[in-house]
């Protein structure tokens, strides 16, 4: 009889893997590094933040810039955004710096509506805001006559949590409620589970702590990585399977943790890092496909077993042709799975998906890797093998701008 381990396999590839993804276009070209980009829940418009502190809006449609928002100015500092969040109706875009949280309507003319500074509910003194998540529940909309469940908005200061309520409106009297971290290490990231019951946070000794989202209580600490916690990213609620929340960390790993037991499911040892480890993780907008973003990205294949155990598998390398420093950051658009890229050297790109499977796969359809995830012991290597490396085109420089070389044989 086969080993138990054996029976819950993956096995093949589905239907809705069978794609690839290519380099499609340099969106933008910036003087300070890509920090965070996000899509808007539609698809419509995907949002960039640099270290100029200006957060710019570009249109999905045909990728124009749509908008330029004014970010924030710590003295004459200017200050890089840490995150960028939409609210789940799209009313609400939130840029986060590390003094301030400003807050702008998602949409034409992207009005600054409101600012909050980071200071302590008691002492007043100014601490630093770290990370920033919406809650995924239905948005209350009275003036559109939607009843919704709740508004809130969770940020993480050096040092406390703060909800906000904003069903109200947004003004500086706004319900509040805050619990201190009692936490020495400092908060990298933050998502809230797509119940929205749970948040979860990482930080910067490899920890991640779950709070209740109702009573603000911590209900539980996890060692999850040996060294910072660099992202966190939430199943999706449009994905058909129990929620998951996936780290990647310093220590050059990816873990996959089920909501409901809070259980390690799969350890990945990511082997195309550099110091910085595995920097950014996201799923699509489906639950179907998850990105992390190294030395190079990895587009991950999500997969249930039999018992219903989620595996990533890995469908393809994207070798990091939008930045010769270093990539740093990626989202999926909605609708059709396009993937933008930040990078160290400010380049913004983008890859697009085409219809079947990588022509050098990074794991070979029915190849099991990652597929054995027992809770707290699976440590499986991705990709052994690397895909082929092709050259990249040369260019040559005119007074009418950079075009490509010549083929051989022509002039």
């Amino acid at each position: 009889m086969p080993a138990e381990d054996e029976k819950d396999e993956v096995h093949g590839i589905e239907r809705h893997h069978e794609y690839n993804f290519r380099y499609n276009r340099r969106l933008a070209c910036f003087s300070n590094a890509v920090s965070c980009i996000t899509y808007s829940t539609d698809g419509q418009y995907l949002v960039s933040g640099t270290g100029s502190g200006d957060v710019k809006v570009w249109d999905t449609t045909a990728y124009a810039e749509a908008a330029k928002l004014k970010g924030s100015r710590a003295g004459m500092q200017r200050e890089e955004p840490r995150a960028l969040v939409i609210s789940p109706s799209q009313r609400w875009l939130v840029a986060c710096y590390s003094s301030v949280l400003q807050i702008f309507q998602c949409g034409p003319p992207w009005k600054l509506e409101q600012a909050f500074p980071a200071t302590d509910p008691g002492t007043k003194e100014l601490l630093e805001w770290c990370c920033v998540a919406f809650s995924p529940m239905a948005e209350v909309d009275h003036p559109a006559g939607h009843a919704g469940q709740d508004n809130h908005l969770a940020a993480f200061s050096t040092s406390h949590l703060c909800v906000l309520d904003y069903s109200g409106g947004w003004c500086q009297e706004s319900s509040r409620r805050t619990r201190s971290l009692m936490q020495s290490a400092r908060p990298t990231s933050l998502a809230y589970t797509a119940c929205g019951w749970w948040m979860i946070c990482g930080f910067g000794d490899g920890q991640l702590q779950i709070w209740n989202a109702f009573s603000l209580t911590l209900e539980k600490t996890l060692s999850a990585h040996t060294a910072s916690v660099n992202s966190l990213t939430a199943s999706p609620r449009a994905a058909q399977y129990e929620s998951r929340i996936v780290s990647c960390g310093t220590d050059q790993t990816l873990r996959v943790w089920h909501t409901s037991t809070w259980l390690l499911e799969q350890h990945i040892h990511e082997l195309r890092c550099d110091l910085r480890g595995v920097r950014h993780c996201t799923f699509s907008c489906s639950g179907k496909w998850l990105v992390s973003v190294a030395a190079e990205l990895s587009v991950w294949r999500v997969c249930l077993t039999q018992r219903q155990t989620m595996v990533l598998q890995l469908h393809q390398r994207l070798e990091a042709v939008c930045g010769t420093e270093g990539l740093r950051t990626a989202a999926f658009c909605a609708g059709n799975d396009a993937i933008a890229v930040g990078s160290q050297d400010g380049v913004l790109g983008l890859w697009t998906k085409y219809d079947g499977l990588p022509p050098d796969p990074a794991v070979p359809p029915g190849s099991a890797c990652g597929a054995k995830a027992s809770p707290g012991t699976s440590s499986e290597t991705a990709g052994p093998a690397a895909p082929t490396q092709l050259p990249r085109p040369m260019q040559r420089i005119t007074p009418q701008g950079v075009k490509p070389l010549p083929k051989p044989g022509q002039p």
